[in-house]
């Protein structure tokens, strides 16, 4: 049985299909990241779309990490398999220049097919998007505040304009003529902005 594996290279067709997996595993992620970056483009949150988008590029990093590394430990045993049956079961003691070509292609290969489909570049995406949402916060909050100055300017100059009023109705005589003090008068714009409010 053993000499049938060894004849038929089994062990080395089988450390080509685990690198081949592994390809077609890289470029599955590869595209699946597109598809969600496609997919958060369309939120309208920045915050949700930044956020969505770090969580989606290192999830997806460390399966595109372990699609290198796993098929690469597979194929390593695989050609340590090889090598303890030829020498030890089958006493031939040499093995196939084939099988070591393959073992040391399968991870070259995977590494390189990693750093081509690469997509750590696209972190200029994100960061924009970052960018985007911190100034559009910090527009946000400039607005919030000059509508808050404008509010209160606007209440100031009503509280004025009431108490303009008051005071011209009083005059010397008039029956709100003790309430021209400086104390009371500040009292008096009090009452008026709670009223307002």
């Amino acid at each position: 049985m053993l000499h049938k594996i060894m004849d038929m290279q089994l062990l080395l067709y089988a450390m080509a299909g685990i690198g081949t997996l592994g390809i077609l595993g890289l470029a599955a992620i590869r595209l699946s990241y597109k598809r969600r970056i496609q997919k958060n483009g369309e939120l309208t949150d920045l915050k949700e779309k930044c956020l969505k988008r770090l969580s989606c590029r290192d999830e997806l990093m460390h399966r595109m990490n372990r699609w290198v590394w796993i098929p690469s430990f597979i194929s390593t045993l695989l050609l340590g398999l090889a090598a303890i049956i030829s020498k030890v079961f089958l006493h031939t003691g040499t093995l196939s220049s084939l099988y070591f070509q393959m073992g040391l292609t399968v991870p070259v290969v995977l590494l390189v097919v990693r750093q081509t489909l690469d997509f750590t570049y696209k972190e200029d995406i994100i960061y924009n998007s970052m960018v985007n949402y911190i100034e559009e916060s910090y527009r946000q909050v400039a607005t919030i505040h000059a509508t808050a100055a404008a509010s209160k300017e606007q209440e100031d100059a009503m509280v004025d304009y009431v108490a303009g009023s008051i005071r011209e109705s009083a005059g010397s005589n008039g029956r709100f003529g003790e309430l021209l003090s400086p104390e009371e008068e500040e009292i008096m714009r009090e009452v008026i902005r709670e009223f307002m409010g």
